[in-house]
């Protein structure tokens, strides 16, 4: 069975320290950006997949509201609870 390029990207993260929960949301991110065609300039293509990882190592916080933001850009409770989470508020 062959691995999309998500589920790869996310198992690199683990193995390079990047937290679960931001690793899963990183491989969120790609997979959402491949099913709904989204459009160049987004965050999340495969091309993307090695600026990603070094974003979640060198600044995760920021990183992981950015992905959120991305997955749910219009969840405006979920944003502001997430910057809140993270002192970004």
């Amino acid at each position: 069975m062959m691995n999309d390029y998500w589920d790869d990207w996310q198992k690199e993260a683990l193995a390079a320290g990047v937290k679960a929960p931001l690793a899963k949301l990183g491989m969120e991110v790609m997979k959402a950006n491949r099913k709904n065609r989204w459009p160049k300039h987004f965050i999340g293509r495969m091309e993307d997949g090695p600026m990603m990882l070094a974003m979640c190592l060198e600044e995760p916080d920021e990183t992981e509201l950015l992905f959120v933001e991305n997955l749910h850009p219009y969840d405006e409770k979920l944003i502001a609870a997430t910057k809140k989470r993270l002192c970004f508020d």
